[in-house]
């Protein structure tokens, strides 16, 4: 099959969605299909902006005619544009003779797909990843009508977690989709088999927790340093190393001061993909106390390093890690109850192994990349002979 994949990000950057398209590039490549990679960039004309191996990868600023800035002007540069926008992305569906379009964190631009859909025929999915799903209700009416209008065009949604979907279909009130589905994305695993611990460096301290993500207040660090606290009050000294930036370091870093555990606390900052896999290798517990999420792949990274895993019991993650069998699972905005359970995990070695052992077997099964490419184009096959 001829199949041509769509983000709003380079696949060439580290982390996020430019880690999934890059790794059902490369699955779908190894069933001999023929990719295509198609990203939202500021060009007007549309060009080979890089190339992933050897996957060339197109871009082409796709505007929108929502703007709460300017609306005048982007309606009417949408309207300029239109032609020439809808011109270059029917020649490239033609010149790829492409089967499927498969639209990986769909923004309210992307709807040119709905419309290339109608025009040159073939297979459209939409797949909905975290963010794009949770900020859906802070979007302008207009940028949610647009969505909608994709979403119905489309053959397939599909959502990483069910909460996802849910929460799309709450948003969009009364969309009709033709059909929808679960699909998470996986773990690399031919990565982690490679990585070995303490690849990120020395001068960690000994039996540490981690923490990786953007430092951001939906990732709930906050909550772990509170649990900290918590448990030296309790008499027990914890750890923790935070891998990761972003826009709450320095309340971060002002609240475990405040709160009397700053020296038990190691902020690394921004870390390459394969040095947080080192530290998941090299940690005692992995700890995730996010407020909101779609189904973190990070909680999958880290069973698959063979680490017992303890995290907030909100959205997709339920899916992912099962109380007391995979996992641990605490209460979202409660650090007593996240103290207590690290507090339980690091001091019961039995636990912990068997958390691992079992994390690690669901990890390796149900987040191959391998096996995820083949639900995809499965899907994809079914949707053609319907």
């Amino acid at each position: 099959m001829n199949i041509m994949l769509v983000t709003p990000w380079r696949p060439s950057l580290t982390g996020g969605i430019s880690t999934v398209v890059a790794r059902l590039t490369e699955e779908f490549q190894k069933k001999d299909h023929n990719i295509t990679i198609f990203v939202a960039d500021r060009e007007n004309r549309l060009r080979q902006i890089e190339r992933l191996d050897k996957t060339p990868v197109y871009g082409m600023y796709l505007r929108s005619p929502v703007s709460s800035k300017y609306p005048v002007r982007a309606m009417a540069m949408c309207c300029l544009w239109f032609p020439l926008t809808m011109v270059q992305l029917i020649w490239l569906a033609r010149k790829k003779r492409l089967d499927a379009i498969l639209i990986q964190y769909p923004l309210p631009a992307m709807f040119y797909f709905g419309i290339l859909k109608r025009i040159v025929g073939g297979t459209l999915f939409v797949t909905y990843q975290g963010n794009d799903a949770h900020d859906l209700s802070l979007w302008d009416p207009r940028e949610q009508r647009l969505v909608r209008f994709l979403l119905e065009k489309a053959d397939l949604v599909v959502g990483v977690s069910r909460t996802l979907l849910v929460k799309v279909e709450s948003v969009l009130h009364g969309i009709h989709l033709r059909r929808s589905r679960l699909l998470p994305n996986g773990a690399p695993l031919d990565v982690i088999g490679v990585v070995e611990a303490g690849e990120a460096g020395p001068d960690l301290p000994l039996n540490y927790l981690l923490t990786a993500g953007h430092l951001i207040h939906r990732k709930g660090i906050d909550l772990v340093i509170a649990a900290l606290r918590e448990a030296k009050q309790r008499g027990v000294l914890l750890h923790l190393v935070i891998a990761g930036d972003g826009p709450e370091r320095e309340n971060l870093m002002c609240q475990s001061r405040e709160q009397g555990v700053s020296g038990q606390i190691r902020f690394l900052g921004n870390q390459s993909h394969r040095q947080v896999l080192s530290l998941m290798k090299s940690c005692l517990v992995f700890v995730l106390a996010s407020r909101a999420e779609g189904m973190p792949l990070v909680i999958a990274e880290a069973m698959a390093c063979g680490k017992a895993v303890i995290a907030t019991n909100v959205d997709g993650v339920p899916e992912i890690v099962q109380d007391g069998t995979t996992g641990i699972l605490v209460p979202a905005e409660d650090p007593d109850s996240l103290a207590s359970g690290l507090m339980r995990l690091s001091s019961d070695s039995a636990l912990r192994e068997t958390l691992a052992r079992q994390g690690k077997e669901w990890a390796c099964r149900e987040y191959n990349w391998e096996v995820i490419a083949h639900r995809y184009l499965g899907l994809i096959e079914e949707c053609q002979v319907l």
